[in-house]
């Protein structure tokens, strides 16, 4: 059998409800990524001994050349030498140093005493005695110390059998870990090799073997009835091991044990995850995983990985004959959180494709592409657990191509429905955008243009829809002047937007027209100035500016009522979309307006130009009606628009960034995005998101989530992440951790509550010991709070 990590790619174990596990991915990796893993220097082991440089061994029939250094000879026979103090004997391949040396040139044997240290390429030995035999080129030790030459994992053995012939190492009852040795002179350690509990060595993990085998002609090393110790405590056995000292192995990883509560079911059903890992070549692998299920049966999950110069493919396939959904049928649960049971279903699986290629030449492409058996395969089965409390996941195929001025893109949307109330939108059935855009002649070098070419096909996945479909063709030619000047900039563009419809389903449509037309101009000039001073604050100099900027924007108005709405909404939140030529995303509405928007930005600097905070106030005057609105026929007759303010600072342990609307006539807030990371210590940090929409109006929402992550001493950390929805007031996910770290393990445990639907949560506890330089699993807490809070 052989256990060992996958190098590339690493898994994230999950858990899933209520479950409690200790989960071990991998044993022993390669020497080279157990280095990479110490990014702490303080936490590698110290030297056995002082490392030194061994000549390589040409690797051939000749007869080494061997060197021999001291500070005294003695020649008690013809065929007998002894020397004594700093002995040095080196030859390629191999270098050994001692106190005390005899020598016999009859028979080319050098038995060694005193403080011997053994050097090969890849491993170090320390050891009271040793022989060498010139003639047969081994040595043999007794009680030796060895060690790895750049991951400077060691271990201990009773006996040592080194073979340059055949590159070859053997140890009888040895040991090997990662963890640090005690601090204590070299010296020392090597008179006390025969006992950990001698040296005081007090060693967190430690795997012994009956025999260790080092290869280095096949670069791999095999061990023989395998212990893994932690904490003194036998923790797992194993009759055989190998691993490769550079490259990765086929073999068993760790298995997985969990448990999880069905919907529908009373009861927690647990399961068994055996993965297997299969190195297939250098740039490619393989994992398959029999999933034990207690009600449901086995699961067969398997997924391929495949790195090529151009990028990399990631294949995953996962079937099972589910005896609960053939009994009972599938269950799913609706907004209310009333489980209810559909047809019976025996089989289900599900694909995953993703990969992403750059072919050259301009030519990319990426895929992430799901389909499953039926829309509660995530929510019932142990796998691709991200997706477990999403009513549904985007999928695309994107083909692009870039060429000097030139670029273009080929694309296919969908969305893969993961519930059974799980709304449908529309799909892009493909989409095609070509660009080209380029500068007039130097003599005209302030003046671009721009020409965008697009056709998209609309459908919904849903059989007897009422929703318009069709296809939607845009025109877009643009010209464009720019000036910069280190005191301002100016700018003026004019835009022109041709969009064309074929729909089908035109009895629902409002005109019942199978064909549709509009072509709305834009016209835009933008200007900003820039005055900048000095001043003097606390004892520190610090640089003002202050940026006024205009954009004059014009858009006549055309009817765009009867045009289906494909995708498009209103603009999000964002300071800068008072700038924005249209007030909707996309092209199925192009906002008619007169307007003037002016903003008014300050910003401060230290001396040397880093950016310390910035404040900003901005607001649309509007010179006409606005009639195109997403529905209905209402006109906007509002003057002026609400306020917009945004806030920053990267002061000290404040990083703050704040965009903000709020009513014109009564300055209550509108809508929000708040986002602060404050790191009060090094050991301390505080991340916190706030969002809020249509406060005080129909439909308003308001969410914060928030994160803490708390550096108790040097091994404690305490984490905690809430996810809070004030209109429902209804907690959406909560998740605490308490995680344990030393340079040799680490031990995490949190506890997740997230919610499925209103009123009905899934809970699961997770706890994890990581082995550092023998296994890891998953994400620490810190890192899965900075993606939640895309920090």
């Amino acid at each position: 059998m052989s256990i060992l990590a996958r190098k590339f790619f690493p898994k994230t174990a999950h858990l899933s409800h209520l479950i409690a596990s200790i989960v071990l991915i991998g044993l022993l990796p390669d020497a080279s990524v157990l280095a990479a893993e110490a990014q702490n220097l303080d936490c590698l082991p110290d030297w056995i001994a002082e490392p030194l440089d061994v000549p390589p061994n040409p690797n051939t029939q000749q007869k080494p050349k061997s060197t021999l250094e001291a500070n005294q000879l003695t020649q008690p026979d013809a065929l007998t030498y002894e020397v004594t103090g700093k002995v040095r004997l080196k030859q390629p391949g191999l270098v050994v140093l001692s106190d005390f040396a005899r020598i016999q040139r009859q028979t080319q044997q050098a038995n060694l005493w005193g403080q011997v240290v053994i050097y090969s390429e890849d491993v170090m030995f320390t050891a009271e005695s040793a022989e060498l035999n010139q003639t047969a080129k081994t040595a043999q030790a007794q009680q030796v110390q060895y060690q790895f030459m750049d991951s400077r994992a060691h271990g201990r053995a009773q006996a040592l059998t080194l073979d340059q012939t055949q590159e070859r190492i053997q140890l009888s009852d040895a040991s090997y870990t990662t963890c640090r040795l005690n601090p204590y002179e070299w010296q020392v350690r090597a008179h006390q090799a025969d006992s950990r509990q001698a040296s005081g060595e007090k060693l967190d993990w430690e795997l012994d073997f009956s025999d260790l085998d080092i290869n280095n002609l096949e670069r791999r090393i095999y061990g023989y009835n395998t212990l893994l110790y932690f904490q003194t405590v036998p923790i797992f056995y194993t009759p055989y091991i190998s691993f490769p000292m550079d490259e990765r192995a086929s073999g068993l990883l760790f298995p997985v044990f969990g448990s999880r509560q069905p919907l529908g079911q009373d009861t927690p059903e647990s399961y068994f995850a055996l993965p297997y890992y299969i190195n297939l070549a250098p740039n490619a692998d393989d994992t398959l995983t029999l999933i034990k299920m207690q009600d449901r049966g086995w699961v067969v999950d398997n997924e391929l990985r495949y790195l090529n110069p151009y990028g990399q493919i990631d294949l995953t396939l996962t079937g099972l004959n589910d005896q609960l959904t053939q009994r009972d049928g599938l269950a799913s649960i609706n907004s209310s959180g009333i489980v209810s049971y559909g047809e019976s279903q025996a089989e289900r699986w599900r694909g995953k494709l993703v990969t992403t290629q750059n072919w050259g030449h301009g030519l990319s492409g990426d895929v992430l592409w799901h389909e499953v058996s039926d829309k509660l395969f995530f929510n019932d089965i142990p796998v691709e657990t991200t997706l477990r409390n999403l009513t549904q996941t985007e999928r695309h195929v994107n083909l692009n191509f870039t060429q000097g001025h030139f670029n273009g893109q080929l694309s296919l949307l969908s969305y893969l429905q993961l519930r059974q109330d799980a709304a449908y939108n529309y799909e892009k059935r493909p989409e095609l955008t070509l660009n080209y855009a380029d500068s007039l002649p130097e003599q005209l070098e302030t003046f671009s243009y721009d020409l965008t070419a697009q056709t998209t096909e609309f459908e919904i996945p849903l059989e007897g829809h009422t929703k318009p479909e069709g296809r939607r063709s845009l025109l877009k030619p643009s010209l464009r002047y720019d000036t910069q000047r280190s005191y301002g900039r100016l700018s003026a563009q004019a835009v022109a937007n041709k969009v064309h419809y074929n729909l089908q389903n035109t009895a629902y449509n409002t005109t019942g027209t199978e064909e549709l037309d509009i072509t709305v101009p834009q016209f835009a000039v933008h200007g900003g100035l820039v005055f900048e001073r000095d001043f003097s604050l606390a004892n520190r100099n610090w640089v003002q500016t202050l940026e006024p900027e205009v954009q004059y924007l014009y858009v006549p108005y055309q009817d765009q009522s009867n045009i289906p709405l494909f995708d498009t909404a209103a603009q999000s939140l964002d300071f800068s979309n008072l700038f924005s030529l249209n007030r909707f995303s996309g092209y199925d509405r192009i906002g008619d307006t007169n307007q003037v928007s002016a903003a008014l930005t300050t910003k401060f600097f230290t001396e040397q130009g880093e950016p310390v905070a910035e404040a900003g106030l901005g607001q649309i005057f509007y010179l006409a009606d606005r009639q195109v609105q997403l529905s209905g026929n209402t006109v906007d007759t509002d003057r002026v628009s609400d306020y917009f303010v945004k806030l920053g600072s990267t002061l000290g342990p404040l990083t703050l960034y704040s965009t903000s609307q709020y009513n014109k006539d009564n300055y209550e807030l509108t809508n929000a995005n708040n986002r602060l990371k404050l790191d009060f210590t090094p050991r301390f940090k505080l991340l916190l998101t706030n969002a809020v929409t249509n406060y005080n109006q129909a439909g308003e929402k308001e969410t914060l989530a928030a994160g803490i992550n708390w550096q108790i001493n040097s091994r404690w950390t305490l984490g905690s992440y809430w996810n809070y929805d004030f209109t429902l007031e209804q907690k959406t996910e909560v998740q605490h951790a308490l995680r344990y770290d030393s340079c040799c393990w680490a031990s995490e445990l949190s506890v997740q509550e997230t919610q499925l639907t209103n009123g009905l949560y899934n809970y699961s506890i997770q706890y994890v010991i990581e082995l550092k330089g023998l296994s890891s699993v998953g994400t620490t807490f810190t890192d899965y709070l900075n993606n939640k809070l895309n920090f």
